[in-house]
């Protein structure tokens, strides 16, 4: 128990930019500005001041085996300023919203064959203030080449972001998102190629109200390659419009929301089709237990509306609404040394069979160290 207490300790921050720690402690609330929002909206960068973050994680070679979060990997990220400039360079965060690396995952689930995931990606941003208008745009590459199994992966995308009065705005569009792997489907090999990806967002802040909506449509194929058979040729689109309620006192938050969340999928080689809608509520919060120590945790869970179906060629595989429990629990804390802060959290876990036990496989499943210069 000391030694969990000592740990605790350890890994709390009083600095409002922290880490992917802090992000998932407080449930990826929508209105929070931290190191990692440079990855929907690059433009706010300048809400920040110049940083190196690194963040622990897994780092696996292939999707659907071993990640059930596309950024569950290991990744770093820095920041710095020229004049009115600024730049960052971020290696190893996995997009999903710059090209169809999303859809690898579902394709993973469509044909039962595992699509390998982007290898060593690269991202560069550039930005600067013009007036009362900030911008920020954002290029995303990954090339991978296994020339004795046959398996390249290569993907590229581009974002954009803009800050202007009480609006946030953003965009992303894929450019390739492709992976080869003779190795798959019994070695007859299987090819996958995004066929689109494009989103977009926007959010507005009045007073401790912050609304915002955001879209995305993104689509993939994969073909045998011995037998040029298709595969899966699955298309998906994703909306959501919220709002979030924020009260900050004395260096302390308390904030709850909810949003309206709709998910669209269909394979038309199945012809399976997947729909969601929801309303998930946050309640979260953020506390300074000292002046060098902050606590933060947040509950989600859907509410009033929870319906999901399941069916292919007109026969319904699967019908639920509501759905079944799905409370989702995540705590944190962190530590500043001065201008380095580390930060820690607890993995979110849901309801059901798992547990919110202390152990050394939960205590520490998300770790992030930040300098700011």
């Amino acid at each position: 128990m000391k030694q969990l207490l000592v740990i605790a300790i350890a890994l709390a921050s009083t600095n409002a930019f922290a880490s992917r720690a802090r992000v998932t402690s407080l449930g990826n609330s929508a209105h929070i500005t931290d190191t990692q929002s440079i990855f929907s909206n690059p433009a706010k960068m300048f809400l920040m001041g110049d940083f190196v973050s690194l963040e622990s994680g897994k780092t696996a070679t292939n999707a659907g085996a071993s990640l059930t979060n596309p950024n569950d990997n290991a990744e770093g990220t820095i920041v710095r300023t020229m004049g009115d400039a600024k730049w960052a360079l971020a290696l190893g965060h996995k997009s999903e919203n710059a090209s169809a690396f999303g859809l690898r995952r579902i394709m993973d689930l469509v044909p039962a064959t595992n699509v390998t995931e982007q290898q060593n990606p690269v991202e560069f941003s550039y930005g600067m203030k013009s007036g009362d208008m900030t911008w920020g745009a954002t290029l995303v590459y990954s090339n991978y080449n296994d020339k004795a199994q046959e398996i390249k992966e290569d993907s590229a995308g581009v974002r954009f972001g803009l800050l202007m009065g009480a609006w946030d705005i953003d965009a992303g569009v894929g450019l390739s998102s492709n992976v080869k792997d003779k190795t798959a489907a019994g070695g007859q090999g299987v090819d996958f190629k995004g066929t689109g990806s494009y989103s977009v967002g926007a959010g507005y802040t009045m007073e401790n109200l912050y609304v915002y909506g955001n879209a995305a449509i993104v689509g993939a194929k994969m073909e045998n390659q011995t037998t040029g058979a298709e595969l899966a040729k699955v298309d998906v689109t994703r909306i959501n419009l919220g709002v979030v309620s924020s009260h900050k006192k004395d260096g302390n938050e308390f904030f709850y929301g909810a949003k309206l969340a709709s998910y669209n999928q269909k394979d038309k080689t199945s012809d399976n089709k997947v729909t969601q809608l929801s309303l998930p509520v946050i309640v979260g919060l953020e506390a300074e237990a000292t002046s060098w120590m902050t606590l933060r945790g947040s509950l989600t869970q859907t509410v009033i509306l929870d319906n999901a179906k399941d069916e292919t060629a007109g026969t319904v595989n699967s019908e639920e609404a509501p759905g079944t429990n799905n409370t989702t629990a995540a705590i944190g804390a962190g530590l500043k040394f001065n201008k380095i802060t580390v930060d820690g959290s607890l993995e979110g876990l849901t309801g059901g069979a798992a547990s919110q036990d202390l152990s050394g496989d939960t205590l520490l499943t998300t770790v992030g160290l930040t300098y700011m210069f």
